[in-house]
């Protein structure tokens, strides 16, 4: 569920091999209750992606082991695909806000969701809840201890993903998102939101709300309180959803295919990956326009607006603020900058 060490990669890898999924037309991204055998490693992995959260300076050298070289528009996209419940994608949204306020007028900066389209429950059920009878290539990964345990474990959550009620059913299809049914419709309500009005400003404001008050169980009625605060008509809100949720699912799950996008945050500027796959390589440091940024600094909003300001034909003056990291201090802040914003952990719900 959320991205792991080294080691935990290939364990996770070994056994997704040995369940062998089928391959469909959409991103099998199964629901948290039905992957219950991953929750202790998720939660050791959270704790471990906190290292990443202190950021070095800016490394102003102008080697680098890769460089990001985005196609040029005058309107640079800017889509940043999430989950309205993963803390990752939470804390990309936090990092992204300041990116906004800077270039929200000469970017179109847009939030993409990850959904998944469930059309056969069983055989989707089969395929994610794992295999019994490969018990013993899940205690050697060392997912369990014992065949016992194993079994017992796929069995629940075999019964959990076939419930409907875990999933958001329009017509004869089920939509799943990773954190249940309640995020599934909390998506929904955030892509209504965006397209509402044309100044983003208030969807950000409830961005803000519903991740400060809100969570993957209480939003059905946490939400409309947080929209009502940001400017919002909940009543359009739910009409929208009423009327075109299948329809905004399906182009979201469309661009997820269509762009390869596996888990939560994944960015793209002007349909290129940021940061680029040559830059994944341990150690690896990246050259964005006139800056060099570590590993430790991609996942900080001025690496992100520099990437941003890299895919202009010609860069505006707002391209010149550096956006300072939470841990800046004052004096190092100086004059130029725009307000300090936090770095994000390295990790992601996928």
């Amino acid at each position: 569920m959320i991205k792991k060490t080294k080691k935990e990669i290939n364990k996770k890898e070994n056994i997704k091999e040995t369940l062998k999924p089928t391959t469909t037309k959409s991103v099998q991204i199964p629901l948290v209750g039905v992957i219950v055998f991953t929750f202790l490693l998720a939660a050791s992995s959270f704790f471990a992606g906190a290292a990443w959260l202190k950021v070095s300076k800016t490394n102003t050298s102008k080697t680098a082991t890769a460089t990001f070289a985005p196609t040029k528009s005058d309107k640079p996209d800017f889509q940043f695909y999430v989950m309205s419940f993963c803390p990752y994608g939470n804390q990309m949204e936090t990092l992204l806000k300041p990116v906004f306020d800077l270039l929200g007028k000469t970017a179109n900066i847009k939030p993409q969701y990850i959904f998944d389209k469930i059309t056969d429950l069983a055989s989707y059920c089969k395929q994610t809840s794992g295999d019994p009878t490969q018990c013993s290539a899940y205690i050697q990964a060392g997912y369990f201890t014992n065949e016992t345990d194993c079994k017992k474990t796929i069995a629940e959550s075999s019964k959990t993903c076939l419930d409907e009620k875990n999933y958001l059913k329009i017509g004869n299809n089920l939509y799943s998102s990773l954190h249940g049914r309640v995020e599934a419709n909390q998506d929904v309500r955030e892509i209504c939101a965006y397209n509402m009005n044309e100044d983003k400003t208030n969807w950000w404001k409830f961005i803000e709300n519903v991740n400060a008050k809100c969570t993957a169980t209480n939003a059905d009625t946490c939400w409309e309180e947080q929209a009502k605060q940001a400017g919002f008509d909940t009543n359009k809100i739910t009409e929208c959803f009423n009327t075109q949720a299948a329809d905004l699912i399906d182009k979201e799950i469309a661009l997820t295919i269509q762009n390869k996008v596996q888990g939560s945050p994944t960015l793209k500027v002007n349909g290129t990956d940021f940061p680029p796959e040559a830059a994944n390589a341990t150690g690896s440091t990246l050259k964005i326009g006139k800056k060099v940024f570590t590993q430790a600094q991609f996942r900080t909003s001025d690496a992100i607006k520099e990437a941003i300001c890299a895919s202009f034909k010609k860069a505006p003056k707002e391209c010149k603020t550096t956006i300072k990291d939470a841990t800046a201090s004052t004096e190092e802040a100086g004059g130029d900058t725009a307000a300090a914003a936090p770095a994000a952990t390295a990790g992601s719900c996928n």
